[in-house]
């Protein structure tokens, strides 16, 4: 996807979740002794931590995938330019030999 719009989905994202998580951690701060707010509050942490895996995890497949484009564009030009230099040496080996059988 567009680096652009991840970027903007992902500042997004981020702000959502710092927004709701202030809240949670008011709240929390307000009853500390409250089990369900505490189990939100880890819950929320837990969400936090399994979405920026996620984040990171498509950034390096993104990069890993680039990398692999660009490894095999360079095998195929160098294939090319191999296959260019051959047809060259041939070439050359022919007018060596014709000389060759012709006593040059």
């Amino acid at each position: 996807m567009n680096r652009k719009l991840n970027n903007l989905k992902e500042g997004e994202y981020y702000a959502n979740f710092n927004l709701v998580g202030e809240y949670i951690i008011k709240a929390r701060k307000a009853k500390p002794k409250s089990e369900s707010l505490n189990d939100m509050y880890f819950s929320w942490q837990d969400v936090g931590f399994y979405v920026h895996t996620l984040i990171t995890n498509e950034r390096l497949y993104e990069q890993s995938l680039s990398e692999y484009r660009s490894d095999k564009i360079r095998a195929v030009e160098r294939a090319r330019s191999s296959e260019q230099e051959v047809a060259r040496l041939r070439t050359e080996v022919d007018k060596l030999r014709t000389k060759l059988n012709v006593g040059l």
